[in-house]
Order: C-alpha cells, then sequence, then structure tokens
C-alpha cells in the first residue's frame, strides 16, 4: 500500500486545514497517511496564539485535538521528541542548502535585510534553525529506510529551514514531493509538485493549469482577481482598507494637463534574497539604482514620475526601515522632479496606476497588475510572472540602453493567464480555520487577541514580537495609525 507522510511543522488554524485536507485527500485514494508532528523540534513558534496566554485563560489552542482528529480520519499520528532526533553536520552540500535557508528565516523572522549575528539572540536562534534542519532531515531519511511503501511527502512550502531539507530529503528517497501553501482564496490551499516560489516552474505549469478553461473564463477570473484587489470591504489587499479614493494633486494636475506619467513602484527587496539563482538576474546594486537610472531615461523622454513606497515599508525593522528611507530620499534628491508617495500615504494605489501611461517596479505584484490593464510595465528585476506577461525586464543598464522607454501596445492576455494561474492551481480545502478555533473567529475575545500579538508571524520571541507591532506604529504617521484603529 502507497504510504504518504504529512510533515506538520506549525498549529496555525489555516494550516491545520491544509493538513487536514491533503491527510482526507490522501486516504480517499486508498493510501496509508503517516501525520508526522514534528513541532517539537522548532526553534520559532508553531503556533499562531500564545499558548500561554490561551491558557492562563483556559482557551484551548488551535491543534490541541490534532491527534484524535487525526487518528479519527484514519491516519497514524506520530509526534516526534527531541531526544529522537540526530543535529549532527550533514554534507557540505547540505550544509550549503540549509545556510540559505537559515538567512532566509532570519531576514523573515526580525524583519531586516541585514540579520546580525554578532546579537546572542539572533546567533542563538540560528543555530536552533540549523539544528532543526539537520534533525527533519535525517528523521524523513529514517523514516523511509522504516517504511517501504513510503512515497509521497507534504511539506509547507519550502523556505524554511526545517521545510527546506525536509524537500531535500524527499527527494534524496525518491518520494514525490508535494509543496503546500495557504491558497489565494479563504477555504483555498495550494498543492503542487513544486514551491511556490519556484519561479521557472509556477510559470511553466501556466498551460496546464488552464488547459480545460475558454479565454473568456480566463479573463473572467483574471477580472474578478484584481476587482478584489482594489480597495473593499473584502479586499484581498490587506493594504487596501488604509487607502481613500484619492491621488495626490500635483499628478491630478499633470493628467489634467495631458502629461506624460510614469508611476515607480518600490518592493521589499530582502524578501527575494534568499531564493535561488533564478531570482538573480539583476546587474543592479538594489532597486534605487535601477530606479535612478530609469528615473534619467523617462524624464529625459519627457515624462513626469511619482514613486509610490510599498506600505508594507511600515513592518520593517528600525535600522532596515531607515536605511530604506535613506535611499528614497537620495533618490528624491537625485530627481528634484520626483513625487514621493510614502507607505503611510492614504493614495490609493489603484487611482495611480489609472494615472499612469508606463509603471516601473523592481518585482512588485502591481508590475502584473498594471499590465492587465494594458499599462507597459518595466522590471528592473526578475519577476515571478515576467516570462508569461507582456512586460519588459531591464536587468541591467546595458538592457536598459537596448529596451528603452518607448511605450508599446500592451497585451493584457499573458498577465491575465498568470493571474487565473494563481486562483486555478489552488485546491478547495472542506474544513475552514475557524473548526479549529475554540473561540468565535469572528469575534475573538480580547485575550485571544492578545495571545495573537506576541507570536506575530512566528518571530521566536515575545519581546520580538511586541516589537514588530511598535515598529509599524512607529514607522506611520498619526494619521495613518488612526486609520489604522479605526478599521481594527
Amino acid at each position: 500500500m502507497t504510504t504518504a507522510v504529512v510533515l506538520i511543522t506549525t498549529y496555525d488554524p489555516s494550516w491545520l486545514s491544509i493538513f487536514d485536507q491533503v491527510t482526507r485527500d490522501e486516504l480517499a485514494a486508498g493510501h496509508r497517511v503517516i501525520a508526522l508532528d514534528a513541532t517539537a523540534l522548532l526553534t520559532a513558534p508553531v503556533d499562531s496564539y500564545d499558548r500561554a496566554v490561551l491558557r492562563g485563560l483556559r482557551i484551548e489552542h488551535p491543534g490541541h485535538d490534532l491527534p484524535e482528529r487525526m487518528r479519527e480520519l484514519g491516519a497514524e499520528y506520530r509526534h516526534i521528541d527531541v531526544a529522537d532526533t540526530d543535529t549532527s553536520l550533514l554534507g557540505d552540500d547540505l550544509e550549503s542548502e540549509l545556510d540559505i535557508a537559515v538567512q532566509s528565516a532570519l531576514i523573515t523572522f526580525y524583519r531586516t535585510d541585514r540579520p546580525d549575528l554578532s546579537r546572542r539572540r539572533i546567533a542563538r536562534v540560528a543555530d536552533g534553525l540549523r539544528r532543526e534542519g539537520r534533525a527533519i532531515y535525517r528523521l524523513i531519511g529514517r523514516l523511509h529506510a522504516e517504511e517501504p511503501d513510503l512515497a509521497i511527502g507534504y511539506v509547507a512550502n519550502g523556505r524554511f529551514p526545517n521545510q527546506k531539507l525536509a524537500t531535500l530529503a524527499y527527494r534524496n528517497a525518491g518520494l514525490i514531493t508535494k509543496h503546500l501553501e495557504k491558497g489565494e482564496g479563504p477555504k483555498r490551499a495550494y498543492v503542487q509538485d513544486y514551491a511556490p516560489q519556484d519561479r521557472l516552474g509556477s510559470q511553466g505549469s501556466v498551460d496546464s493549469v488552464l488547459a480545460r478553461l475558454a479565454d473568456a473564463e480566463v479573463e473572467q477570473i483574471a477580472d474578478s482577481w484584481l476587482a478584489k484587489r482594489a480597495p473593499a470591504h473584502d479586499s484581498r489587499n490587506e493594504f487596501s482598507a488604509l487607502w481613500s479614493d484619492q491621488i495626490p494633486s500635483r499628478i491630478g494636475v499633470w493628467r489634467t494637463e495631458g502629461e506624460k506619467i510614469v508611476g515607480f513602484f518600490t518592493s521589499s527587496q530582502d524578501e527575494f534574497q534568499f531564493l535561488g539563482p533564478e531570482w538573480h538576474l539583476h546587474d543592479w546594486a538594489d532597486q534605487f539604482q535601477a530606479f535612478d537610472a530609469m528615473l534619467t531615461r523617462f524624464e529625459a523622454d519627457g515624462y513626469r514620475a511619482f514613486l509610490r513606497v510599498h506600505p508594507n515599508l511600515a513592518t520593517k525593522e528600525h535600522g532596515c526601515f531607515s536605511r530604506e528611507r535613506e535611499g528614497i530620499r537620495r533618490l528624491a534628491e537625485l530627481h528634484p522632479e520626483l513625487v514621493v508617495i510614502w507607505h503611510d500615504d492614504d493614495a490609493n494605489t489603484y487611482e495611480l496606476l489609472g494615472a499612469c501611461d508606463a509603471v516601473v517596479v523592481w518585482d512588485s505584484t502591481v508590475g502584473l497588475e498594471a499590465s492587465a490593464r494594458g499599462i507597459p510595465v518595466w522590471a528592473t528585476a526578475t519577476t515571478r510572472y515576467g516570462l508569461i506577461a507582456d512586460v519588459r525586464e531591464v536587468l541591467s543598464a546595458d538592457s536598459l540602453a537596448v529596451a528603452g522607454t518607448a511605450p508599446w501596445p500592451v497585451d493584457p492576455r499573458g498577465s491575465k493567464r498568470f493571474i487565473a494561474y494563481l486562483v486555478e492551481r489552488d485546491e478547495d480545502i472542506t474544513t475552514a480555520p475557524a473548526d479549529w478555533m475554540s473561540w468565535n473567529a469572528g469575534s475573538p475575545p480580547l485575550g485571544v487577541r492578545l495571545a495573537a500579538v506576541t507570536v506575530s508571524g512566528a518571530i521566536p520571541s515575545r519581546v520580538e514580537a511586541v516589537r514588530s507591532l511598535v515598529d509599524v506604529y512607529r514607522h506611520r504617521g498619526r494619521q495613518a495609525n488612526l486609520r489604522a484603529i479605526r478599521r481594527r
């Protein structure tokens, strides 16, 4: 009998629903399932609600009944204890892969492009991440040796150390690897043979995923997705609720006067630093060097320009925030006519797109959305959609000299196909995250809200989690904070 292993590395309710679903699917296919709970090995919190806070309030944490639920489904539940693992060094190649994954995790946990390993607390977390990666690699290898029918391995995402080393262990054992991620919509899950950050695998799957759909259906799916990104009470864009329907008056005047307008949109550069060589094809030092070169060309061609700073700049660690802010200010000094729209400005990004004759991004999803609207887009770094969408990737000064800044009649079909792919590649899940909560998910008690703050983003300590929340408020102005508070 074919055996599948579902590696459980978090008790987040959305993830528990996904683990539950793939377990059901494998059992329905007549396969044996081992639910391998490795959460005891992990360095960062595995909960999305602080278990200690909930316990003080006598509230059960999500996943407290996971063993019983898995056994009721018909799966074999196994909980792995730290004492049962081997964390000694792996071979050089595996250790190199592990180091990359550790750095990627630290960038996410500490919200900075430069995690400072000279700080004991960060170095301690890095060591823990290495140990968990080694332990899980050997754990999978041992399981494969003990279970000759083991043929399928499920793993969340694939970027962090425990995920990356599980993926490598599955592949080295010859298992079919299934990557999991939260889907594009509620009660949807990503389940694919390639990781969600696999740029080539994703774009290479567009045609097969959309093969059964007519062009009109593809366009309808894409248009619906685009509509749900715009400001609304149920928007799937987490930032849009803080926007108005306005744009800066100066840009409005440009539009009224018939000026050519180019919009520049910044990205979180740190998120792509450790995703592998396929994401690092550009020669620019950073997005500000790229934008400087592009601005010089566009201004020479008679364009008016604005820079929209990504709203998630507010979430960065203070040192990272300060460096990004300084980069923006230096860019503005080099281009005095540039209108800078800061991260906490309530200007509506989609209204801004409507004013644009051209758009320049680093690797932002805004580029995909602009191209789907028929706006010419220049991307200065490799994007997840650049092989499908009708955009121009300008990855160096030399390629800028060739590409130029002349607009072209954009074919939006490629962008819309990629958007439809993002939606259609996901699968339905039958259990909602709320099914794992012992409180009303629509109106959680104050204590539950507090429990969510102290483990924010799986950050490895309560102090860091609270600091991350404080940084958001210190990095935004008073009016933006008031809008955020009213939204809550």
